[in-house]
């Protein structure tokens, strides 16, 4: 039976880790936005959460957090992968503006769809950090009987989040129609990723590892 204290708290932690948007949320809303494969989407990213989350409440979080230098490493490489999306962005909310067709997102093929999903779970150092290490750390932490409920509370968090972003985006779709809307999504994501950066090297470089 789940602990119901456990389920709590790991789906406040859950939620509180997940609600950013980092480059894999700026992804999924770009998507979203085209209707592209959305349920095979959405699968994707759970489905990594859950793997990381099971991997780091297994053991995994606690062992690499007993090494300054991993935590350090993980938190520099998460900065990098922020920094190349924002400029990505940046280069895109610069540029001619071309608006897609949100009707049809059949240009984009549903391979590519995974591949580039796959991609943004699995090899971006940020979801690494905060669903593999972070939420397996704290998982050490607790009783026994409450280990399950935890990992149970955090992997509902990713459900709820990855819900309300696909279901948000395909809501406010209408107003990306208008061509200034997509520079506006662009200069706010490269935003948030420099400013994601810049925090998250210098929680690790100041707090020795923590991040």
């Amino acid at each position: 039976m789940l602990s119901a204290s456990g389920y709590l708290q790991g789906l406040t932690l859950g939620m509180g880790l997940i609600i950013a948007i980092g480059p894999k949320d700026a992804y999924v809303i770009r998507q979203s936005l085209l209707g592209r494969h959305l349920l095979v989407m959405m699968g994707i990213c759970v489905g990594a959460d859950i793997v990381l989350i099971a991997l780091g409440t297994l053991g995994l979080g606690t062992v690499v957090a007993r090494h300054d230098w991993v935590m350090q490493a993980a938190a520099i490489g998460g900065a990098l992968f922020l920094c190349w999306h924002g400029l990505a962005a940046l280069r895109s909310a610069l540029g001619e503006i071309a608006v897609p067709d949100l009707s049809n997102g059949s240009d984009i093929s549903l391979r590519q769809i995974v591949r580039g999903t796959c991609v943004m779970s699995f090899l971006n150092p940020l979801a690494l950090l905060d669903s593999g290490l972070l939420i397996g750390v704290i998982s050490g932490t607790k009783p026994e009987s409450e280990r399950l409920g935890f990992a149970v509370g955090a992997i509902s968090a990713s459900v709820i989040w990855f819900s309300l972003l696909i279901g948000g985006a395909r809501v406010v779709a209408p107003l990306f129609r208008m061509p200034v809307m997509w520079k506006v999504l662009d200069f706010t994501i490269a935003a948030i990723m420099f400013v994601m950066a810049f925090v998250t090297v210098h929680s690790a470089l100041a707090g020795g590892g923590s991040v």
